[in-house]
């Protein structure tokens, strides 16, 4: 097994063809091309090095690593989606990232804490293997459910006030959890199957690269590359113990996991309609 394991959150990118704006209309997406070609022009690996080496110089490298990643995300989404919205999400995919990190420590795992990536999600580190697959599918669902939670409470929320952004921001939360579950390394669902059945890999793979391509998701396509190059790694290493799980935690992780996905599906598509009224 690899020694050090990444939990993954991950926000699909979408690409829209808008029409010319006239110019006297100053358009949102121009900051952001501007901020992306900068970016581009710039090694991340460099970029990485002098902020790693400002937060070790100030000795809050872990506090400020999560605080500012977070920051420079809000930042970077609200020229997308508006201040409003874009602290939302953030704070979603924190919940989601905390369910992780809440589930690793009581299971005595060494974790850190969450980065957060532009257009790609957020990312805990745990800095040791889990012991076996019903560690792993245990610290892959708590991140879900987490998510699944904070969704609930945005449509809580928004039933009582009628507000949109916050139906909005439920659509966000319970889309991220069905996207998250589909049983493909690395993904969340992809970790918690291997105590339920790897087979189930066989569904989540071709799933994954079908819309990635047909949606054409560079994302979405580096992790079905990961996933097929992890489903040939565990084949040629089928053998393993690691994967034997009993029978008992296999139908109970099989029902949550099935439920969950289930649930969030459920409310992703009865928001979209909603959304889409309005």
């Amino acid at each position: 097994m690899d020694e050090n394991k990444d939990n993954i959150t991950v926000i699909g990118n979408e690409e829209a063809n808008s029409e010319q704006e006239p110019p006297k209309k100053k358009s949102r997406w121009g900051w952001f091309t501007s901020i992306g070609g900068v970016l581009l022009l710039l090694k991340a690996s460099k970029i990485w090095a002098i902020i790693k080496g400002a937060l070790i110089f100030l000795k809050l490298g872990k506090f400020l690593t999560t605080g500012l990643s977070m920051m420079l995300t809000v930042v970077i989404y609200t020229f997308i989606y508006g201040w409003k919205y874009a602290v939302g999400i953030v704070l979603l995919l924190f919940v989601h990232e905390m369910g992780h990190l809440v589930a690793s420590r009581r299971l005595g795992i060494n974790t850190s804490l969450p980065m957060f990536i532009p257009f790609l999600g957020a990312i805990i580190q745990m800095k040791e293997a889990p012991k076996d697959a019903k560690t792993e599918s245990i610290v892959g669902i708590a991140g879900p459910i987490f998510g699944a939670l904070g969704a609930f409470v945005c449509l809580w929320i928004g039933e009582i006030f009628d507000s949109m952004l916050l139906y909005a921001l439920a659509y966000f939360g319970f889309f991220l959890t069905v996207f998250n579950l589909i049983p493909a390394h690395p993904l969340d669902g992809g970790r918690i199957v291997t105590a339920i059945s790897l087979k189930l890999w066989l569904v989540g793979i071709p799933i994954m690269l079908f819309f990635s391509l047909y949606f054409f998701n560079p994302i979405g396509i580096l992790i079905s590359i990961l996933a097929v190059k992890k489903a040939w790694e565990v084949w040629k290493d089928r053998e393993n113990p690691y994967y034997d799980t009993d029978p008992g935690f296999r139908l109970k992780m099989g029902f949550s996991y099935f439920a969950l996905f289930a649930l969030s599906a459920y409310y992703t598509y009865n928001l979209h309609e909603t959304l889409n009224r309005h």
